[in-house]
């Protein structure tokens, strides 16, 4: 067996085929950069200039799915909107192209048939038809503007605020879908599959909480920036900052403290998963990404005192 690998110390000269023994799950990156297997002994480096993939890119979105719980915003934020935006757009052809109808085919194949199997798949149709539409929308409306943009094409009458008046959060039904299933799984149907199904969900609903942060929290942000250099020539912009709820600024006295997600998740009573939809909301307000920024800000806003953080 191959030992693991810390993902947050590989590098370009890490050979591709131990990081992949060491976490399958990262199969999902080389495939939305189009890297294909059987790559033999070669090391990262060697694969990506085949592919033609720049290699810091490619080794700072595998960090990204390999330590989901504790993302690089710093490295994150140094995309470029080029790479982010290809990386999304291969995404959305694997989820409504291949992922999501594959685990479709699963539960019709796992579930007797009845009133159970019909308002399961039911559910799982409105589902994926809500993921068609959203990323429906991505593909045809915003990411051309996006590509407009990058190219310094003139546009009238769309800009972000637009994009996210009527960008949703399409994993919630997803979570509740599997929820549903833990509590309630039927006791008719081929059991092994449908663990295997609940399985798949959960990568998947995993996978889409990352492309949704990347969208959000990277992206967007950057786009917002662009907009306002092209209609002022000032690159550097300051958003206004938002006020944070009493939940929030809880949050961020635990990521001055030095907490990780998971040690703030446990101090709280939540879940990691709610911990980085938390912060993801708080960088979004502050146009701060970074713990020792959080932690500033903490400091000058007199939510800890110095001394405290100091012991």
């Amino acid at each position: 067996m191959s030992p693991a690998l810390d993902i947050k110390n590989i590098t370009p000269e890490t050979k591709m085929v131990d990081l992949l023994r060491s976490n399958l799950n990262l199969l999902f990156v080389l495939n939305q950069f189009s890297i294909p297997m059987g790559f033999g002994e070669k090391s990262i480096q060697e694969v990506c200039t085949k592919s033609q993939v720049d290699v810091q890119s490619f080794l700072t979105l595998l960090q990204f799915h390999g330590n989901p719980e504790n993302p690089d915003m710093q490295k994150l934020s140094n995309l470029k909107p080029e790479v982010i935006l290809n990386y999304l757009k291969k995404s959305h052809n694997y989820f409504i192209g291949y992922r999501l109808p594959a685990i479709r085919d699963q539960f019709a194949a796992a579930l007797q048939e009845g009133s159970t199997r019909d308002t399961i798949l039911r559910y799982f149709d409105e589902y994926n038809n809500e993921v068609r539409d959203h990323m429906g929308y991505e593909n045809e409306v915003f990411f051309p503007y996006v590509e407009n943009l990058l190219n310094n094409v003139e546009q009238n009458n769309y800009s972000v605020k637009k994009y996210e008046s009527r960008h949703n959060n399409i994993e919630e039904k997803l979570d509740d879908l599997i929820n549903l299933l833990i509590k309630y799984l039927p006791t008719q149907g081929n059991a092994f599959m449908l663990a295997d199904i609940l399985e798949d969900l959960r990568l998947c609903n995993r996978d889409l909480n990352l492309h949704t942060l990347l969208e959000d929290d990277i992206l967007v942000p950057k786009i917002k920036r662009l907009e306002k250099h092209t209609k002022t020539e000032e690159i550097k912009v300051i958003p206004e900052a938002e006020e944070l709820s009493e939940r929030e600024k809880d949050i961020v006295r635990s990521v001055a403290k030095g907490m990780s997600n998971k040690e703030i998740a446990d101090e709280h009573f939540i879940s990691i998963h709610t911990v980085i939809t938390h912060r993801r909301n708080i960088s979004r307000k502050l146009a701060i990404h970074s713990s020792a920024g959080l932690t500033v800000y903490a400091i000058l806003n007199k939510l800890v005192n110095i001394e405290d953080l100091r012991n």
